[in-house]
């Protein structure tokens, strides 16, 4: 890997006729929906690195949607071009900000056999999650979680139960299917001519595309979630705080210019918004997939939407946890500047994290630069979270909290108390 390139060496070289030399490749590279990569020779190819990629387990419902949606139209494309997709793991594709993208560049073979054998993994990466997900409350990212190669058919079948016969989902948990969903058979050669294999694989592509839209997120109704309407309700703000708060934010976004910013505890992405409107790459991280949902709804290209729950950051994933780094590792130093707001006595109070664990967190996110929400103990929200979990243990003032991040190598360089007089934002700037 190169400081802006992914290289791939190939073992066998690109044959004439390879589908990265092929029109549909160029089409797709030109409109974002392969990730640009360029031939360097025929043993090589490289690839534009994303800077941050989120991982399935790690996305709300209308992302691994929108996976789903990239998935099966390049599908729908690569056959009409004579071509076919030979596997269609979630895994292979990522978002560039907010954009899904296909990064699997040697995915693609010629066009020779009826049967489509990813159609089982299509249904267990794709439809599956998402039917759990509407019909059992499972997150999709739990569930690539629990399952790397998503929800097996015999899991779905035990979770659906009987009900599952009322639906146009019944196919997907029968025995076998597993092994892909096309029951036609196929010639003794193992192929057919191209016109009856297209007939018959844009039929299949017809059902599944079917099933896919029942599932959609969007047709059904949120689901309810603790922070997913936090903005609309958070009454421990004044209009004031609120108005000033934003202001704050924006004037050291346009001061400090960061090429990326990483916004821990986002909820919906207001603020995250504000860091892309100033130009910034964003990482947004919360732990509410209902919030996240909301956010993904706004569209933005320069904002990578990732669910996870602060306290219990996972590792990689596959071969040795490092096919796939987990998050921590993807976002130590990743960022020009981070944000968080309203988070720390979140961690402090709500998950028992220590303070200086906390900071330690923040300042190895950083490259730079760190605007912190401090909060003083008598806040309407402290006293409240203290109630609910029965403590009595006193959290630290803003200056016990001030003093911490800059014994960690963080310096207060700008401090704005809110005109509530219980929250300041403070901007850090980290030093060796």
């Amino acid at each position: 890997m190169e400081a802006d390139r992914v290289v791939r060496h190939l073992r066998a070289p690109l044959r004439e006729n390879h589908f990265l030399r092929s029109e549909l490749a160029q089409r797709w590279r030109a409109r974002g929906d392969l990730v640009d990569f360029e031939i360097v020779d025929e043993h090589t190819v490289t690839a534009r690195r994303i800077p941050f990629v989120s991982l399935p387990s790690e996305w709300c419902d209308q992302q691994l949607f929108q996976a789903a949606e990239l998935t099966l139209r390049l599908q729908q494309e690569a056959l009409e071009a004579g071509f076919d997709l030979k596997d269609a793991s979630a895994w292979n594709v990522i978002f560039d900000g907010g954009k899904p993208v296909f990064c699997d560049l040697l995915s693609f073979d010629p066009l020779s056999h009826k049967r489509w054998w990813p159609a089982g993994q299509f249904a267990r990466h794709f439809i599956l999650p998402l039917l759990l997900s509407k019909r059992r409350g499972l997150p999709v990212g739990k569930a690539f979680q629990a399952w790397r190669d998503g929800v097996p058919h015999e899991v779905a079948r035990r979770m659906l139960g009987p009900g599952r016969f009322l639906t146009r989902y019944w196919p997907l948990t029968a025995a076998g299917a597993a092994g892909g969903a096309a029951p036609a058979p196929v010639a003794r050669n193992g192929s057919a001519d191209l016109a009856g294999i297209r007939r018959f694989r844009a039929g299949l592509n017809q059902s599944l595309d079917w099933m896919l839209r029942g599932v959609d997120p969007g047709q059904r109704r949120p689901d309810p979630s603790t922070w997913g309407n936090y903005v609309s309700e958070r009454g421990h703000y004044t209009a004031d705080d609120l108005s000033e708060k934003r202001q704050h934010i924006q004037h050291w976004l346009a001061e400090l210019a960061p090429r990326r910013v990483l916004d821990l505890g986002c909820n919906s992405g207001e603020f995250s918004r504000l860091a892309a409107a100033a130009g910034a790459h964003v990482v947004a991280v919360d732990l509410d997939a209902g919030a996240i949902a909301r956010a993904v709804a706004q569209p933005s290209l320069q904002i990578s939407f990732v669910v996870a729950q602060l306290d219990d950051l996972r590792g990689g994933f596959g071969w040795n946890a490092a096919e796939h780094a987990g998050l921590p590792e993807r976002l130590r130093e990743g960022a020009d500047l981070v944000m968080m707001l309203a988070l720390i006595h979140h961690l402090v109070l709500g998950a028992s994290i220590p303070l200086t664990e906390v900071v330690r967190f923040a300042r190895n996110c950083t490259r730079r630069w760190l605007v912190v929400e401090f909060i003083a103990p008598e806040d309407r929200q402290i006293a409240l979270m203290q109630g609910q979990r029965n403590r009595e243990d006193a959290f630290p003032t803003v200056a016990e909290q001030q003093q911490a991040f800059e014994a960690a190598g963080l310096v207060l360089r700008s401090s704005q108390p809110l005109a509530g007089a219980t929250r300041t934002l403070a901007l850090l700037e980290r030093v060796e």
